[in-house]
């Protein structure tokens, strides 16, 4: 049984933008304390709305001088949160680009209007590019005009009166993305189209920004013979025919600029998650068809040097202690700070992976990152697990070596209620490269793990690793890659591996299959091949196939509901088909069928010999 899926801040791992809600109604506030809620709402309220007007306007007065100009034409339609879109021109050093407009605004109703207006700090036209954070307030019954300020991260400035005919109100930050096409070009399309970045605007006090961050997050489940139809968990598996899991995040991202002294940013964020409709694929909800739970999610502050120390360059030393997210190269040993399933739900999409009173300091010095860290694993019920360690990364590229990058790690388990886990050491190598300049499509990927424990109960001499070469046909039509793995984890007696946080990085790393690896192995008494396609018809489309074949490592360790020693090492074969929609960086979809037929390992374990078939619709909306 799983021990928890991976943001980053969202499920989904390919082209992730990898871990928040779409809307303050959708968290339940009585199971959360009111004031979290007030003030991950805040930034979006009336008040926040008037102080980005008097920022806005306190900034304009500074006559700063104008590099450009812009003239757009813009429709808008909502009601509370709606699309703005449009098109127009950028004259910019005597010459003329086509500009293209897109974003979500907070305000009712439907308009067209022309704006025009100057850019300010601009010094290439490339630089236009990108989200703004907009401040406006304004309406308008029929004929008005509006003022909209706007910057984006490149210190550009873009400053529109616009005037046209309709009802909008509007209020509080907007979030608008400008992009720029070529000198002299074929005009901008100015039709609909959902935008490719969307997000809300900061608020700004000064050298303090505040910007609100949504997310909701939604799976569907239809399968059928779950767990080979054998008794697996408590029993055998019924009623998972039909099952769903939700899940949404209401959070605040804040940074204070300290000017020479670097700048603090933090986090607070809490999470809802629910599973519902029938037991989940891997009985996790088993005792309960409907399981959810409110828990706070990120609380963090943290420095960064900024330019406070000039010798080591920019942020090159980084501070952070709280609920905060601890990852780890491909997700093999760190990924997933806190378990879902049981009484949280969500078991499948997991939105929880901050780890609790995580502390972290970072140092960044060309190719070099040293970095030390104590870690809280962030369970229920909790296990009081404590981890402390340090890594060294290096990664550079020249002439001989297009890419290289290769990480050291030393960790202890120092405190565990887990008797096996309770002093355990472990060595972590990993490596990723791209060796060779004259075959860029050829790539590996590697890791090593080495765990030892004096004590009688833990992990005395256990092993993990892998290899994974890859190649790509990037001259085909859909660039397809091709790649292989293989992958080896010890196990018996004092042999167990202990995959620790093990999450989500990508499909198959390192929770291996949407099916036994997603709900019933672990990555402990196990070897696996993995063959992956992957195929990109265009920039909408990924599409992966997979094909797993699991093996015990050692068939005399126990195993199985009711531990047994099973006489074959031969445990499944698993064929996955996963279809990614990512139409913008908001806003994704996934669709994934997939097959698992037991071996004679698994028949024996849990006396089932069904094929176990699943398929899952997931979308996921990130603000």
């Amino acid at each position: 049984m799983q021990n928890g899926k991976p943001e980053t801040q969202q499920r989904k791992p390919a082209n992730p933008p990898p871990s928040r809600s779409v809307g303050c109604f959708a968290f339940p506030v009585s199971r959360f304390p009111l004031l979290i809620f007030l003030i991950a709402c805040s930034p979006i309220a009336v008040p926040a709305g008037f102080a980005l007007a008097e920022s806005a306007q306190e900034e304009s007065s500074e006559a700063l001088p104008a590099s450009a100009t812009i003239t757009v034409t813009v429709r808008s339609a909502g009601l509370g949160v709606g699309f703005v879109w449009g098109a127009g021109t950028l004259q910019f050093q005597g010459q003329e680009y086509p500009l293209r407009l897109d974003g979500i605004g907070v305000g009712a109703g439907v308009a067209a209007m022309t704006a025009r207006g100057v850019v300010s700090h601009l010094k290439r036209a490339e630089d236009l590019n990108g989200q703004y954070s907009a401040l406006g307030v304004g309406g308008e019954f029929g004929r008005g005009k509006n003022r909209l300020r706007m910057r984006n991260a490149k210190g550009v400035v873009v400053d529109l009166i616009a005037e046209g005919r309709g009802i909008q109100f509007g209020l509080g930050p907007r979030g608008v993305t400008l992009e720029v096409g070529t000198a002299g070009g074929p005009p901008a399309d100015a039709g609909f189209a959902l935008p490719k970045t969307l997000g809300f605007g900061e608020a700004a006090y000064g050298p303090l920004a505040l910007q609100p961050t949504l997310n909701v997050q939604v799976a569907g489940f239809a399968e059928g013979n779950a767990g080979f139809g054998g008794t697996w968990a408590t029993g055998p598996i019924h009623k998972s025919d039909l099952s769903m899991q939700h899940s949404n995040e209401i959070g605040l991202n804040g940074r204070l600029d300290l000017d020479q002294y670097g700048a603090l940013h933090g986090r607070i964020s809490g999470v809802f998650s629910l599973s519902g409709g029938g037991i989940d694929p891997g009985a996790t909800s088993f005792s309960d068809f409907n399981t959810n739970k409110s828990t706070i999610e990120a609380a963090f502050l943290g420095w960064q040097s900024g330019n406070a120390l000039p010798g080591l360059g920019y942020n090159a030393v980084e501070l952070g202690y709280g609920n905060q997210n601890y990852q780890v190269f491909d997700g093999l040993l760190f990924w997933q700070g806190a378990h879902d399933c049981g009484a949280r739900g969500a078991c499948w999409i997991s939105p929880r992976k901050a780890f609790r009173e995580a502390g972290t300091a970072r140092l960044a010095v060309g190719d070099w990152l040293l970095e030390a860290f104590h870690l809280k694993l962030n369970d229920d019920p909790s296990t009081r697990t404590r981890v402390a360690g340090g890594r060294m990364e290096y990664a550079f590229q020249d002439e001989i070596v297009k890419t290289l990058k290769t990480g050291l790690m030393y960790f202890n388990v120092y405190e565990s209620d887990e008797r096996s886990r309770d002093g355990l050491n472990g060595f972590y190598v990993y490596q990723d490269a791209t060796p060779l300049p004259s075959l860029a499509d050829f790539q590996y990927t590697t890791s090593f793990v080495a765990e030892t424990n004096s004590a009688a109960v833990g992990n005395s001499e256990a092993y993990g690793w892998y290899i994974a070469p890859a190649y790509a046909l990037s001259r085909l039509p859909w660039s397809p890659q091709l790649s292989y793995r293989f992958a080896s984890f010890s196990g018996g007696g004092a042999r167990n591996f202990d995959p620790l946080f093990a999450g989500l990085s990508d499909w198959g790393n390192w929770f291996q299959g949407e099916l036994l690896g997603e709900w019933i192995v672990s990555n402990s008494n196990l070897r696996s091949h993995m063959v992956r396609l992957k195929l990109s018809p265009n920039e909408l489309f990924t599409f992966n196939l997979f094909y797993y074949k699991f093996l015990l490592a050692d068939r005399e360790e126990s195993f199985g509901p009711v531990p047994t020693r099973v006489s074959s090492r031969q445990l499944a074969d698993e064929i996955d088909a996963i279809l990614d929609l990512t139409a913008t960086n908001w806003w994704s979809m996934t669709v994934a069928v997939s097959m698992a037929v037991p071996n004679s390992g698994f028949r024996e374990a849990i006396g089932g010999s069904a094929t176990w078939v699943n398929s899952m619709l997931y979308t996921n909306f990130n603000f």
